[in-house]
């Protein structure tokens, strides 16, 4: 049920975001979401459609977007690069911190909440999706693939063993795919990816 209200929401800002950035180079794409965009702006997109159904709570709590009246709950995270002081690109979000999320969307599905709960990424299309998110196992510039990381993102595929071989499966964009997580029940979620490569912003839903 979520998805259906959810869907449009995703589509709108990815189409907001294509007029209102057409023309940008990549750096400044990188720019843009490093210096002018945030987590709350993210937030107050998907939860404008619900107008004053919706509350929210931007506070650390998996209650990003809460719409009583639908019992329907939503965690959002903004994916960006940052300069770290030596001026090496680091990544903003550490796994740990992107698995508790899911984590969270999980174990309310378990729980009974299966439709009512859901987990949305976004991210500007300026780097490859290995350079935000931590797939590797263990640090260094080109670690090897966690299996246990990717597993949670079936739209990414790799033509090698190297974070660096990770790519986006833009054919299976908008389509319902199951996430298995080992621990959970066969499918426990569902992910739908939003983009195409020409997008200058992308999306992933889970519930």
């Amino acid at each position: 049920m979520i998805d259906k209200y959810l869907i449009s929401n995703c589509l709108f800002v990815i189409e907001e975001f294509n007029e209102r950035y057409r023309g940008k180079s990549k750096e400044e794409l990188k720019r843009v979401a490093d210096e002018e965009f945030s987590e709350a702006d993210l937030v107050m997109r998907l939860g404008y459609p619900f107008r004053q159904m919706a509350s929210f709570n931007m506070q650390g709590k998996a209650q990003d977007i809460v719409v009583k009246s639908l019992d329907f709950v939503i965690e959002v995270k903004f994916l960006r690069n940052w300069k770290s002081t030596s001026g090496n690109t680091t990544n903003k979000i550490t796994w740990k911190e992107l698995n508790k999320d899911f984590e969270w969307l999980w174990n309310e599905i378990k729980g009974g909440q299966k439709g009512k709960r859901a987990f949305i990424i976004g991210w500007f299309n300026a780097v490859k999706f290995s350079e935000i998110v931590q797939l590797g196992k263990g640090s260094g510039w080109v670690p090897d693939i966690d299996e246990d990381k990717i597993r949670h993102f079936p739209f990414l595929n790799s033509n090698g063993p190297k974070t660096k071989d990770i790519f986006y499966m833009y054919p299976e964009a908008y389509k319902e795919l199951p996430v298995k997580i080992p621990g959970y029940a066969y499918g426990v979620g569902n992910c739908m990816f939003f983009g195409k490569e020409t997008d200058l912003y992308h999306m992933a839903m889970y519930w």
